[in-house]
């Protein structure tokens, strides 16, 4: 999915997120599948790190973290992702993504 986001390529995306996933964004926001297939923003480059998986089948959950560098500002958060085996495939059914504190 990362490698999409970057090339605004949603079509592996579509086919990972459930139809009845649900994310909750930065802003506390709800947003659906078609608001997770949005092109990316132009001039925006994505940095995936500290990517993590368990799995608990028919349940997995991957934990990462990505920095989002727009033209003006950088937005820097993790991200939980919830997958659930449906039939013979994987699917991301609920993702959150929460800003990264200042450091000290």
């Amino acid at each position: 999915m990362e490698r999409g986001f970057l090339r605004n390529d949603r079509s592996g995306r579509a086919e990972i997120l459930a139809d009845d996933s649900c994310a909750i964004l930065l802003d506390g926001r709800r947003a659906t599948k078609a608001d997770l297939l949005r092109p990316t923003p132009q001039g925006a480059r994505a940095d995936f790190s500290e990517a993590s998986l368990d799995m608990f089948t028919p349940t997995a959950v991957s934990r990462g973290r990505v920095r989002i560098q727009h033209p003006d500002r950088v937005d820097d958060q993790r991200f939980v992702r919830v997958y659930s085996k449906r039939e013979t495939d994987w699917q991301a059914v609920y993702v959150v993504v929460f800003p990264v504190g200042t450091e000290r």
